[in-house]
């Protein structure tokens, strides 16, 4: 499997230090930014990977889209054989009987830091597009609030959420980091496919029917799915 690195414009580091506590340092090209995470409280940094795994408007699993990002209605109709989406409307908007799917369209979440916080919202742009502009605005809430907004290609952003994963596991350990962040876990799925995203290849994603006698299930390739995994960015 060919995994090339690149330069990304967006840098990220994530550092579990125990005790309850994980910073996150964010440069989007013009200073870095700092972010504290209550492990206890809140939401975790699972939050910005989830997100960013849902906002991608071709996820294998659909169903679970809704439970994290908000979606667009898109209206399916048959052209030459294959249903395609021809509107994307509100659900308010719905027309009875017609066939839908969900858009994915923005998300939310909130890292509190126990008497301050930052909340922060990923929004694209309500299509089908798998590369697209993420437009992510924070609100920073301390002694005073401050509002930061940037737009940034999605693969960008996922490069910089993976490389900062990859480091702090190869670092810390899944056992390590269980501990390091209050008993969190970081989702491998969710970080396999930005990894995937960010480094535009999808081998590791591939399924395939199960090659035993009862056909039973579908399999991926764990040897390339370790290699992503230990992949240095």
């Amino acid at each position: 499997m060919r995994l090339v690195k690149r330069n990304c414009p967006v840098k990220m580091r994530l550092v579990p230090y125990g005790g309850g506590w994980t910073d996150v340092y964010v440069d989007f090209g013009d200073g870095e930014l700092y972010f504290i995470i209550s492990d206890g409280m809140g939401d975790d940094f699972d939050s910005l990977m989830k997100s960013l795994y849902y906002l991608y408007p071709n996820q294998d699993d659909p169903f679970e889209m809704c439970n994290f990002v908000d979606c667009k209605c898109g209206k399916l109709e048959n052209v030459d054989g294959e249903l395609v989406v021809t509107r994307i409307v509100d659900y308010s908007d719905e027309d009875e009987g017609r066939i839908e799917r969900d858009v994915p369209w923005k998300a939310d979440f909130e890292w509190c830091e126990e008497g301050a916080s930052s909340c922060w919202k990923l929004e694209r742009v309500p299509d089908l597009n798998e590369s697209f502009i993420l437009k992510v605005s924070i609100d920073v809430f301390r002694d005073e609030k401050k509002h930061y907004e940037y737009e940034i290609a999605y693969e960008d952003m996922c490069y910089a959420v993976a490389d900062a994963c990859t480091k702090a596991i190869k670092k810390h350990g899944f056992w390590g980091y269980h501990y390091s962040t209050h008993y969190k876990d970081m989702n491998l799925r969710y970080l396999l496919f930005l990894k995937s995203i960010a480094l535009k290849n999808m081998e590791a994603r591939e399924l395939k029917p199960s090659s035993d006698e009862n056909k039973c299930g579908e399999i991926s390739d764990l040897q390339k799915e370790l290699e992503l995994l230990l992949f240095d960015m």
